[in-house]
């Protein structure tokens, strides 16, 4: 999916007009239907707006990555990536732990 069909498929998740979404981000309607459209490739500075009005990362709007990566959970990564390197490896070691065991419940289902 690209640029402008996700701007398209998120704006409609949440329920914001094209106008409403080219309210918040500060550029006229007509230039976010380009966008959209394809037509147009926003600057970096506008694609940020847009992935952060939208609630979304920039390598999601721009379809980098193919999930949306939970706020919450970004959040908490970036946490994690602030402590010693001593702490971030006993929660690393607890996180994988915590992964193989949801997998696990869920492959026996």
């Amino acid at each position: 999916m690209g640029l402008g069909n996700r701007i398209i498929s998120l704006r409609k998740v949440q329920k914001l007009s094209q106008g409403d979404l080219a309210s918040k981000i500060g550029v006229h309607q007509n230039v976010l239907g380009r966008y959209e459209r394809g037509e147009a490739k926003p600057s970096i500075e506008m694609a940020s707006k847009i992935a952060d009005c939208l609630g979304v990362s920039i390598d999601y709007l721009v379809g980098k990555i193919d999930v949306e990566i939970d706020k919450v959970i970004l959040d908490k990564i970036i946490a994690i990536q602030k402590l010693p390197e001593e702490d971030k490896s006993h929660i690393m070691y607890s996180l994988d732990g915590l992964i193989q065991h949801a997998k696990n419940r869920l492959a026996y289902k």
